[in-house]
């Protein structure tokens, strides 16, 4: 079977997508970079985190689909502006109420790192009680990634 083999549209559930877009990179190893939908953030606090992202000169594209997934909010390469350097996932308050979202969330978060993305979690909880430690955290990620010359997405 080849990704060509399966017609996808618009309607078409994530799963199928999801598989079209595992078999095309099984095949040329080529992973695309994703699809930016022109979503906006979901919450304030996704806009709290891309504003800050935005005042520190990364350029962040929210809602950016992947493989079937949405990252929350997936920062460009400073360097390489076609590609990403990170995805970040933001944990809101209805997140520690339901384990059925945590476990779907740790599993898109594997699938999405075995297509070689890098993924940073950011909790809510954690954010509010002090922004600017959780900033600097999530920068010296972004940093660290560009100093190692992490795999581009």
């Amino acid at each position: 079977m080849r990704a060509t083999d399966l017609r996808v549209e618009e309607t078409s559930r994530w799963g199928v997508k999801a598989l079209k877009n595992y078999l095309a990179y099984a095949h040329s190893g080529h992973l695309d970079a994703g699809e930016i939908t022109g979503k906006e953030p979901d919450s304030e606090f996704e806009r709290w985190v891309m504003g800050m992202l935005e005042e520190s000169g990364y350029e962040v594209v929210p809602q950016l689909g992947v493989a079937g997934y949405f990252i929350d909010l997936a920062v460009r390469h400073p360097d390489q502006r076609a590609s990403f350097i990170l995805g970040v996932e933001c944990d809101g308050a209805m997140y520690h109420s339901a384990r059925s979202v945590r476990d779907r969330d740790r599993l898109r978060q594997e699938v999405l790192e075995r297509l070689r993305w890098n993924i940073c979690r950011i909790w809510s909880t954690d954010w509010f009680r002090n922004p600017r430690a959780e900033f600097q955290k999530l920068s010296g990620a972004i940093e660290a990634l560009r100093a190692s010359n992490a795999p581009r997405n």
